[in-house]
């Protein structure tokens, strides 16, 4: 299986409308699609490593969820709790938002093509930034004596993707 993200801003007036939209695209593009808010994901790399341990949890059997995007979701946010991983998702207003498309490439580029018309498309709501800053460290818990220890707020995206390799390691 290949994947490919997609980041950008979107203003979403219903977000059941929205995640309709997607499904449709996801199930004639035959293609697994999640929709994410870009603000709780700490970097490309965040997002690379909680991907790739989604797809190994379903190769060796050890998924939490059956759907592949909800697994992606658990990565991502480091938790068991498929409630809480949720919020990982998207919600109403405008949004950074993140997707990332799974599946063969022609699938993918098929994909890609039509969820090109929902957002404005911008790389670098995937990058960190001081304004994820907040979010993040409540997101997964980090703290201020972390951050010192780790060198600085810098570090944060580091301290996430250390989150996702423990997860990995004992779920």
């Amino acid at each position: 299986m290949h994947y490919e993200i997609l980041a950008g801003k979107a203003t979403i007036a219903r977000v059941e409308t929205f995640l309709h939209d997607i499904d449709e695209i996801a199930g004639s593009s035959n293609a697994t699609i999640q929709a994410i808010d870009a603000t709780k994901v700490a970097d490309r790399q965040h997002v690379d490593e909680a991907v790739h341990q989604a797809l190994g949890s379903f190769t060796d059997g050890h998924n939490i969820a059956t759907n592949l995007g909800v697994e992606i979701l658990l990565h991502l946010s480091a938790c068991r709790q498929i409630q809480k991983a949720l919020n990982f998702g998207v919600h109403k207003g405008d949004i950074d938002v993140l997707f990332v498309v799974v599946g063969t490439t022609k699938s993918i580029e098929r994909s890609l093509q039509r969820l090109n018309q929902l957002i404005d498309a911008d790389p670098r709501v995937i990058d960190y930034s001081e304004a994820k800053r907040g979010q993040l460290m409540q997101t997964f818990n980090i703290t201020d004596k972390e951050v010192k220890a780790a060198g600085g707020y810098h570090r944060i995206p580091e301290l996430v993707r250390e989150r996702l390799a423990l997860f990995d390691a004992f779920k």
